[in-house]
């Protein structure tokens, strides 16, 4: 199980379970990505409609909804072998919400416990990996207003490579 394989297959996890929540004061589904957020979308530019030959130019986007929001992101941190056969993956999933004050900071803690209660319960029989404790889970210190951010920590627990015979013995 390659790390990649275990990020998609959690972000099929997530939009499942995920399918029937709606965040933010446009109450929208919460997109997965893997490893960061996509780029913005950008409005469409038509020169031909403008009228003049002088452009103005425009160095900041207009004030409407990013539509990346509200997200989960997984992330791939590290992975470890070790000596009983057993590989530990590490995998961050960063959340994050828009709404001001109170409302943006409820969703995203209803987002990232909600998550944290699946895994737990999950049985994962067919996956080729499984969830070990502990998870660790909380906010970044800076929240860039109106959006709200958190985490939830996971370590993962796969199958090693087993050491194969040299071809010339050993």
């Amino acid at each position: 199980m390659t790390p990649i394989m275990m990020m998609e297959k959690l972000q099929g996890y997530l939009q499942e379970i995920t399918k029937e929540m709606f965040f933010g004061p446009r109450r929208l589904r919460p997109n997965i990505y893997l490893v960061d957020l996509p780029a913005r979308a950008t409005p469409d530019y038509d020169p031909d409609q403008q009228g003049t030959d002088i452009l103005p130019v425009q160095t900041t986007l207009p004030d409407q909804r990013d539509e990346r929001w509200p997200y989960i992101i997984i992330i791939f941190n590290n992975a470890e072998d070790t000596e009983d056969g057993y590989r530990t993956a590490n995998i961050d999933l960063s959340f994050g919400c828009e709404g001001s004050g109170p409302d943006g900071y409820m969703d995203v803690l209803h987002l990232m416990e909600y998550v944290r209660a699946s895994l737990l319960r999950e049985t994962y029989e067919g996956w080729s990996f499984r969830l070990t404790r502990p998870l660790t889970m909380g906010f970044y210190e800076e929240q860039p207003d109106p959006y709200w951010i958190g985490y939830v920590s996971t370590t993962w627990e796969v199958p090693s490579i087993e050491q194969e015979v040299w071809k010339n013995g050993f």
